[in-house]
């Protein structure tokens, strides 16, 4: 079966109804592994234009933006293990909504959406190279990427789990709430600490 690489970018609705019928995990880790790779050379670009500019200290993605090569090698194995893991957990938050889950579903879904993110990416890295113009044409073109692949994050999870349109939503609500919660604690490990204390020094409630 050949695999709908272009779709996936630009049509990923024709590339979820073709690996729908089939169900093979191999399509959706090929996926993974091309967003990996673009995301590698996006995640470089910008380590490179940053040039070291950006301030490291206590943030693990910035340390990760200030070396080139390890921003390409983290970047990668983000995509490919983070699909992996990330397929599992969302068949796991699914699962919870009583829909059709599997591991298939969870993976495959996670890869249709990364296909276009990271193309957006890799775009936003390459006109941020371009002084002053660039990174604003990059922005914009990677909007429309981004926007691409959260419609898709939506749409394939409806058609993978075989869910209607309100369970859909909750499951990507719920998926998308948890991620972003350890994506911040990751990025803002003092985060915790801060919160705590701006709780600590409220005063006391008036009897």
């Amino acid at each position: 079966m050949a695999i709908p690489i272009v779709e996936a970018f630009w049509k990923p609705q024709e590339a979820i109804e073709e690996i729908k019928k089939e169900r093979n995990l191999s399509v959706p880790i090929v996926y993974l592994i091309i967003a990996g790779i673009l995301t590698a050379i996006s995640f470089a670009l910008l380590g490179y234009s940053a040039g070291g500019t950006v301030s490291s200290e206590g943030r693990p993605l910035a340390q990760l933006l200030n070396n080139p090569g390890i921003a390409a090698v983290g970047g990668f194995l983000i995509v490919l293990i983070g699909g992996l893991l990330g397929g599992l957990y969302y068949m796991l938050v699914m699962g919870a909504l009583k829909t059709k889950s599997d591991y298939f579903a969870g993976v495959a879904t996670l890869a249709h959406t990364a296909m276009p993110a990271s193309l957006g990416l890799l775009i936003v890295s390459i006109l941020s190279l371009i002084p002053k113009a660039g990174p604003i044409i990059g922005a914009i073109i990677g909007l429309v990427f981004f926007a691409l692949s959260a419609g898709t994050l939506y749409n394939a999870t409806r058609e993978f789990f075989e869910t209607d349109m309100i369970t859909a939503l909750v499951g990507v609500t719920a998926f998308s709430l948890s991620i972003s919660m350890v994506v911040l604690a990751a990025a803002f490990p003092q985060l915790p600490n801060l919160l705590s204390k701006v709780t600590s020094s409220q005063p006391p409630a008036a009897p």
